[in-house]
Parts: structure tokens; sequence; C-alpha cells
């Protein structure tokens, strides 16, 4: 009842969802998955999807739901699509905001990059950034600096598909790793999880409940796999922005000048 449609435009729960003729997963009716969940609606969009997205129209960037319903929501150990269905935008989610979609699909890109991208493509201001946000991926910030619902999210990012296949998912590893000691027992359990979904670590063993020693042997043990296991430059030649150095080694001092800022302000986590 926060959005725009609800309101003006007469959608309700039962526009997308059923009850019955659905999936129990997700309840979603049939021949909603997709963009005609959003085109029942704005049909306009339908010919050209493209002019509007600035995506293939076959990509996951082209579906509606990514972008207006981006998975900035955290419950049960995942994240969770917004249902407030507003625009991503980078003014108001800085410093200590809720992660943008554009952000948690391009996981290797920084909030000054999406800030850019939106003023070009939709005439958003953009907003005033601090020299990190402008030079470093908005997930890292998220990842290592970020507050708790922050840190959830972005690691539930770090195991989803079309982030993966977006960004690419060679270096990310040694940084979902620094959250397998995370303070909060949640942010662990999917921080472990993502971990579990790269490649390379398929059947990596992590209790997010373990000893503290344990749990700081395991954040080891996948830097070390993810060292033994990585060949060439992880993203490419990409390094500053990634925290990754000419080689493609994390720089270990950011990291940690990173993680020694993180917001470990006790959070309530809402909906």
């Amino acid at each position: 009842i926060a959005s725009t449609c609800y309101n003006r435009g007469g959608l309700s729960c039962m526009s997308c969802h059923s009850m019955h003729n659905s999936d129990p997963d997700d309840q979603l009716g049939e021949g909603m998955r997709g963009n005609q969940a959003c085109l029942q609606c704005h049909d306009s969009y339908g010919s050209n999807i493209r002019e509007h997205t600035h995506h293939p129209p076959s990509s996951s960037g082209s579906l509606c739901y990514n972008c207006h319903m981006g998975h900035t929501s955290y419950t049960l150990f995942s994240a969770k699509r917004n249902h407030q269905i507003n625009s991503p935008v980078v003014s108001g989610i800085v410093p200590h905001g809720r992660p943008n979609a554009c952000n948690l699909c391009h996981l290797d890109r920084t909030l000054s990059w999406s800030a850019r991208h939106l003023s070009e493509w939709y005439g958003l201001p953009e907003p005033e950034l601090t020299a990190d946000e402008q030079t470093t991926a908005a997930s890292l910030l998220w990842i290592l600096r970020g507050d708790a619902t922050q840190r959830a999210i972005a690691a539930w990012s770090a195991g989803w598909e079309p982030a993966l296949r977006t960004s690419g998912e060679s270096w990310i590893a040694p940084f979902l790793a620094q959250l397998l000691e995370d303070p909060y027992a949640a942010v662990r359990i999917v921080a472990g999880l993502s971990l579990q979904r790269l490649p390379a670590f398929s059947g990596f063993d992590y209790d997010f409940d373990a000893a503290d020693d344990e749990r700081a042997d395991a954040r080891q043990r996948a830097v070390d796999r993810w060292s033994q296991t990585t060949t060439g430059h992880p993203a490419g030649g990409r390094g500053p922005e990634l925290l990754l150095d000419a080689a493609g080694r994390p720089r270990w001092e950011l990291v940690r000048h990173l993680l020694h800022q993180r917001d470990d302000r006790p959070v309530g986590i809402s909906q």
C-alpha cells in the first residue's frame, strides 16, 4: 500500500498473485512470472522494452521486477523482493540506507557508475558521493562496512545467479569469506550459502554456529581455496574498484580498513 501502483493504479496483491492458480512457492498467478505482471497495466513498454530498460530484451536487466522490485528486503535467511515497487535510485541510499537494485545485480560496479547511468538514461540528479562510493564497488562497501541488513542483502546477492552472470563470480569469494565471521548469525548463514553456490566452493565445510576460532579457520580456508583455484586476473584486469591489485590479489590493507569501519550497531530488520 506504500506503492504508487497501489495508490494511483489500483494494484492489489491479487493483480499478480493467486491462492490456488499458482506455484505454492511464491503464489504467482499464471503468466505473472515475467514482465506480463507489469505490462498488464504498463502496456506501452511492451513493444520496445529495451528503449526503457537500456538492457537486452532477453536479459535479467529487462525484467521489470528486477529493477522496480529489487531484492532489498530481508527475511528467512534470504533477500526478498521489495513490494513498494519503486524506481532504482542512488540518492537516499547512502551511507546507511537500503541497497539499490542496480548494484545488487552489477556487484562489480560503484554507486557513482549507477548514478551516472541513471542520470544519462532517466535524468535523475547525481547525488554527492564520498571517495569510497565513487571508487569502490558498492557491494564490497555493503559487505565490509555496511550494517547487518546491508551485509545480509549483499551476501545473498553474491550468490544470486543473475548477479553472478552479470558481474562475474571469480573475484567475489575472498570478500564474501569475511562474513563467515560476522557477529550476526543470520549474516553468517546467508554468506555461507552464497559461498557454497560458487563453482569452486560446492560442498565447502562451514558451520555458522561453530566456535569463533573455527569460523576464523573457515574464513582462511575459503580465502586459501580461492587463491589456489583462481588463475590469471579474476576480474579480467579490472582491479581498483574491486579492491584487487594489478596481479588480481585482494588489497588486504583496504579490506581491513573497511572492516574497521563496519557498522556494528544492533539493528531490527523491518520489511
